[in-house]
């Protein structure tokens, strides 16, 4: 990998490091990481240098000798990023930004059902060997489905501005500055996608304070319908099946999927307290196995 970023950026690297896929290296006080593109190279075309206009931190594609901003490597796309700050930093809520942009959003009750029947294919060809996914799997499909279906109705039945914008593919807790600003994981959708992923990982993660939680939607200034399809968000169980590709994908660990099964409750009960504390404010529909036996 030294020969192709000394032939495509006339860099030469003296250490080059390997984190997972991606590689990185210092060059004139500067960390540049030569990442594996995961998203779609014609969107990061469109949305790039509209995020930079927004905001100049989002770290820099370097061009490359063909002024390109990727290169291809063994039939994978990889970019070059300069990156210029403190990349350990931890994003917080309040420091989140909103880029309008006019696009359409996606739509997740399509997306979501796409991703169900693509896992109903896959799990008839796991062996034995992983039966933690497979017992659990119909549980968070049944969630999902109602993500679904929660979705579709928010969209059929609030009559509201759908707010659209420059956001992220992943959120993720804690948000580094790195992740936050890298503009490889960018997309077009609905402003509430960042949130509603952000609550999901910090849910799972060992500082969980549902109080916490409460705070940030409070701060939101959002209306019903955006409300609802936020609340469709969270139903998703983004962080079960981003481990089950990994499972799927790159044959990792079936024991992987444990230390989401260990959080289950601390999520369906999140759930449930947004629930009671909001479904009048913002006209939620009822979920009957998940507010069972919790509203007075």
């Amino acid at each position: 990998m030294k020969n192709v970023i000394y032939t495509f950026y006339n860099i030469l690297v003296d250490n080059l490091n390997r984190y997972n896929k991606n590689y990185y290296f210092y060059y004139e006080n500067y960390l540049y990481v030569f990442y594996l593109v995961l998203n779609d190279i014609n969107l990061i075309n469109d949305i790039y240098y509209n995020a930079k206009s927004n905001d100049n931190n989002f770290h820099e594609i370097i061009l490359n000798k063909d002024g390109n901003l990727f290169t291809l490597v063994d039939s994978n796309n990889y970019a070059l990023l300069k990156i210029d700050g403190i990349y350990k930093y931890e994003i917080k809520f309040e420091e989140f930004k909103y880029f309008p942009i006019n696009k359409e959003p996606h739509n997740w009750g399509k997306l979501w059902g796409d991703k169900l029947d693509y896992y109903e294919i896959q799990l008839r060809e796991l062996g034995y060997n992983y039966q933690t996914v497979l017992n659990s799997y119909g549980f968070f499909a049944g969630i999902a489905e109602n993500a679904i279906l929660y979705y579709n109705l928010s969209i059929n039945e609030f009559n509201e501005e759908k707010v659209v914008g420059i956001v992220h593919n992943r959120m993720k807790y804690p948000c580094l500055q790195i992740d936050y600003y890298n503009p490889l994981d960018l997309v077009i959708d609905y402003n509430v996608r960042d949130i509603s992923e952000y609550i999901k990982s910090y849910i799972i993660s060992d500082r969980f304070d549902i109080e916490n939680i409460i705070e940030l939607i409070n701060k939101l200034n959002i209306n019903t319908l955006m409300f609802n399809i936020l609340y469709s968000r969270l139903l998703f169980p983004t962080f079960y099946f981003d481990v089950l590709d990994n499972i799927i994908l790159e044959e990792k660990k079936d024991s992987d999927i444990v230390p989401i099964l260990n959080n289950v409750d601390e999520y369906i009960n999140t759930l449930k307290e947004i629930y009671l504390i909001y479904n009048k404010k913002y006209n939620m529909f009822r979920i009957e196995w998940l507010i069972k036996n919790v509203e007075n």
